[in-house]
Formats: C-alpha cells, structure tokens, sequence
C-alpha cells in the first residue's frame, strides 16, 4: 500500500498545471478588447498621416526626376496635377509623351499649386532645359482632412525642397 501512495502522488498534475478557468479567460480577453478599442482610432489618424507623407515624399521624388530629365535632355517637361484622376505625370514637352512614372495621390489628399502667393490656374509647372522653372516659385500643397505638407519648387533654379 506504501508503494500505491507514492506511485500515485507520481502521477497526481498539481492544480497550478490543470489550466485557466472559463473565468481567467474572459477576463484576459476582455482586457484584450479594452486595449484595442483604446488604440484603434489611433492607429487609423497614424495611416492617415502615413498616406500624406508617402504622397508628399512620391511627389518630391517626381518632381527632382522631372527637373532632372529636363537637364538631360535638354527638352522641356511639365509636372500635371490631374485632380480628376487623383495622378502626378510628367510629359515630355519636345515630343508630347507621357512618362511611365506616375503618382498615385490617395482620394483623401487635395493637391494645390499655389505660383506668387495665389492658386495656380493651371495645375501643372514646367522645368526648363537649365532646371529652373518656366515662371516664378510654385508650392505645392498636399492635404488631407487634418494636416498640410508644402513643396516648395524654386523658380530661379528649380531646387525642390519640403517646407
């Protein structure tokens, strides 16, 4: 009988080892729910913010290309803002084409060329053979609901800088 004893403490699971409770359980995954309905509608401002900034950077990216092909080739090419679209291209002035490179702005971001401190009539700019811009400073204002990046285009020059 001593030898039962021992050989079933042997086998005998503590009850630290049986497992959670139904009760352990809902009380984790509650806590769980509170922890993510306190960070979700943070987490959806911070992909809004993501999206503009990604805009804002593709945009500058486009825009040095531009000025970049223009040097090259010695040809004219003009950045068009087509609103309707939501698309950033360049087009080669020499020869009419419409480059491969696009930018795809989100449909909660407004693009807006501002040339002298007023609206552009025209949603487009164009570099020059030299680089500089055909006409005075352009900003470019990117916005959503909340926030507004600018980029500043140079005329003199062309320099494409984030303000």
């Amino acid at each position: 009988m001593g030898n039962d004893a021992s050989t079933d403490s042997a086998f005998r699971i503590p009850h630290s080892a049986l497992g959670m409770t139904l009760v352990e359980l809902l009380v984790v995954l509650g806590v769980i729910g509170i922890i993510l309905a306190i960070s979700v509608p943070g987490l959806a401002g911070y992909a809004k913010q993501l999206r503009l900034k990604a805009a804002t950077r593709q945009t500058v990216g486009l825009l040095s290309l531009a000025r970049s092909l223009a040097i090259s080739s010695r040809a004219e090419h003009t950045v068009v803002v087509n609103p309707e679209q939501g698309t950033i291209q360049i087009v080669n002035e020499a020869t009419g084409e419409t480059l491969e490179q696009t930018v795809r702005v989100p449909s909660s971001v407004t693009v807006e060329l501002e040339s002298g401190g007023e609206p552009s009539p025209t949603l487009s700019l164009t570099f020059r053979a030299s680089g500089a811009l055909a006409g005075r400073t352009v900003l470019v204002h990117l916005a959503d609901r909340d926030r507004r990046l600018t980029i500043q285009i140079t005329g003199a020059t062309g320099a494409v800088s984030v303000q």
